[in-house]
């Protein structure tokens, strides 16, 4: 399978699946997770005609995981040295974006999910806006608020131990009754092959920076009135969707937001039959289908 150089530090595996003219749509994945998660999606965008493009982002999968620069506390920006290493989302989105070009892929639609929509809603707004053609978002981060980032700041107290707590949290919090015990097994074992180090540098640019995206204020600051592109908005509750339906104002006449309430928050594995559908419509009612 191809692999991307981005630089001496990292280098990206991706699939790339579909015929080199169809339309685009490019897959993000979130934390502790891989291209795998996008395996109830695949097939359907295949079948419909799409060229599917899927990575493992920085410290995920069989990309690149190497040592975080110690002492980085904010975002380094685009042009930092590729010596320095760091995971915030406005990096990975930048390694993405490179990643396209290599492609040479000027129009794509991209759907990300959790902590992977900060990395496409910087794309659709920053790091390349007029290569985005629509967006959709699944659970974006960016819902909690400053007060809520803060009663977590425990969390980083220990980059040794952030890893498990993480995925403590993730037993707690991101599935229902009906979360299957493959799904709970897999995301676990999953994240325990990550390194703690990666995982608290990951989640510090995500949200533990006071200036992160994943932070509500921020990313109302950042991405209002910026977002121009038609995005459709998924969640697994009203909670998840709050900021997209009521604090960024449309960048479309086309926006739209769903709930697909009861699975999770990887409700798009569960039920996939009927997220796939809602994507189906929304991109035939946008005119982004493939002919």
């Amino acid at each position: 399978m191809p692999h991307f150089q981005r630089n001496e530090n990292i280098c990206l595996f991706y699939t790339d699946e579909g015929e080199k003219t169809a339309p685009a749509i490019l897959l993000i994945h979130g934390l502790t997770c891989d291209i795998h998660d996008w395996s109830w999606q695949v097939p359907f965008l295949l079948e419909k005609g799409f060229r599917v493009i899927s990575a493992d982002t920085r410290g995920h999968g069989q990309s690149s995981a190497p040592a975080p620069t110690p002492g980085i506390t904010e975002w380094p920006g685009p042009d930092a040295d590729a010596s320095l290493i760091d995971y915030y989302p406005q990096t990975v989105a930048h390694d993405l974006v490179a990643l396209l070009e290599h492609l040479e892929i000027t129009s794509v639609i991209i759907m990300a999910h959790s902590q992977g929509d900060l990395s496409a809603y910087y794309i659709a707004t920053h790091a390349k806006p007029e290569m985005v053609r629509a967006l959709i978002g699944m659970d974006p981060i960016h819902h909690s608020s400053n007060a809520d980032r803060e009663q977590t700041a425990g969390f980083f107290y220990e980059p040794a131990k952030c890893r498990d707590l993480l995925l403590t949290w993730f037993q707690y919090s991101a599935y229902t009754p009906k979360s299957p015990a493959w799904q709970r097994a897999w995301h676990q074992r999953r994240g325990m092959q990550q390194d703690s180090l990666i995982v608290h540098a990951l989640t510090w640019g995500a949200w533990g920076d006071k200036e992160a995206l994943g932070r509500r204020e921020n990313a109302v600051a950042v991405l209002a009135g910026k977002l121009r592109c038609p995005r459709l908005t998924i969640g697994s509750s009203k909670e998840w969707v709050h900021v997209d339906q009521d604090l960024l104002p449309k960048g479309s006449e086309q926006d739209e937001v769903i709930l697909v309430e009861g699975w999770g928050h990887w409700f798009h594995q569960l039920d996939s039959e009927a997220f796939n559908g809602h994507v189906e419509a929304w991109l035939t009612k946008i005119g982004a289908m493939p002919v």
